[in-house]
C-alpha cells in the first residue's frame, strides 16, 4: 500500500480524503434538499449535523490542501488538458472553501452559535441581519454552483477514462 502518489496512481491518502469528502459532499447537498423539504421539523437537530458535516468538510479541505502541497501530485494531466484540470480544481476547492464560510457567516448572522457535533465552537450572540441576508444568500449560490461543478468534475473524470483511455478512475479508486 502506498500513502504517497505514484506517476500513474494517487496514494491512499489522496484517495481516502477525496472520496470521504465525495461522500460527505454529496450527503450535505441532499440535506439542503430534505431540509428545506421538512421545514420547521428538521429544526435544530438538523442544522446541528449540517454545520459539524459542513465544519468537517473544512477540515478535510484544509488536509487535502496540506497535502497536496506536501506530496506534489505526480499523476498529471496531458499537457492540452492541463490548464482546464487547473482550473476546474481551483473553482471546486474556491467554492468548497466558499460553503462553509458562507453558511457560518448565516449562522453567526442569525444570532446562532456554531458547533461542532455538539461541541460549542463559537458562542452565539445578537442578530446582524445583513450578515444573515448575505451569507444566506451566498451559501445558497455556493451550493447550486457545486452540484454545476461536480457534474463537470465527474464528467471530465468519465471522459478521460472511457474517451482519452487514461484510465482516470482507476488511478483514484
Amino acid at each position: 500500500m502506498n500513502w504517497m502518489d505514484s506517476d500513474n496512481r494517487y496514494g491512499m491518502v489522496s484517495r481516502i480524503i477525496h472520496w470521504l469528502m465525495a461522500a460527505l459532499l454529496i450527503l450535505m447537498l441532499f440535506s439542503e434538499a430534505w431540509m428545506e423539504a421538512l421545514g420547521d421539523h428538521a429544526g435544530e437537530p438538523g442544522m446541528a449535523w449540517h454545520q459539524s458535516i459542513g465544519i468537517t468538510l473544512l477540515v478535510l479541505l484544509v488536509g487535502r490542501l496540506a497535502w497536496r502541497a506536501l506530496n506534489r501530485g505526480k499523476v498529471t494531466p496531458p499537457e492540452r488538458w492541463r490548464t482546464a484540470a487547473r482550473l476546474g480544481h481551483l473553482a471546486l476547492y474556491g467554492v468548497m472553501l466558499a460553503i462553509p464560510l458562507t453558511g457560518a457567516l448565516t449562522a453567526l448572522g442569525e444570532g446562532h452559535g456554531i458547533e461542532l457535533f455538539g461541541w460549542g465552537i463559537v458562542a452565539p450572540g445578537p442578530e446582524i441581519e445583513w450578515m444573515e441576508e448575505a451569507g444566506e444568500e451566498t451559501h445558497e449560490v455556493m451550493a447550486n454552483l457545486l452540484w454545476v461543478i461536480l457534474a463537470g468534475h465527474v464528467l471530465a473524470a468519465l471522459a478521460h477514462q472511457h474517451l482519452l483511455g487514461d484510465n482516470t478512475l482507476r488511478k483514484m479508486a
